[in-house]
């Protein structure tokens, strides 16, 4: 079992509930979101990105060793009752944030090598 955040995935509910509790409270989706907190029930999200399963992507690398935040590439989800895509994630998309963060633009960075 990957470490949480290791590769992408849906957030749990108490990730979004620790800014929610103080933020868009009057919010219908927000309490929808919170409703399904309180009683643990897992949320119907729509997923809004997509990578194929031979990219190799890690939110925990992103944020902890790019130092990267959610409002890069999700926009300002503690404004937000929806999400939308925000970023281009194609691979233009991510090379050229690579780039302009000098991360590595190697294919095997991202890419799983194949045998």
């Amino acid at each position: 079992m990957p470490e949480p955040g290791a590769s992408m995935g849906l957030p749990a509910t108490a990730k979004c509930m620790a800014c929610h509790t103080s933020v868009k409270q009057d919010s219908k989706s927000i309490q929808t979101l919170a409703q399904f907190h309180k009683d643990s029930k897992p949320v119907p999200w729509i997923r809004v990105y997509r990578v194929p399963d031979y990219v190799d992507f890690s939110h925990k690398a992103h944020l902890e060793k790019a130092k990267a935040t959610c409002e890069n590439c999700h926009g300002p989800v503690r404004e937000r009752d929806v999400m939308r895509k925000e970023t281009n994630i194609s691979m233009t998309g991510c090379m050229e944030c690579h780039r302009a963060n000098n991360a590595s633009v190697a294919c095997n960075f991202c890419h799983e090598p194949k045998d």
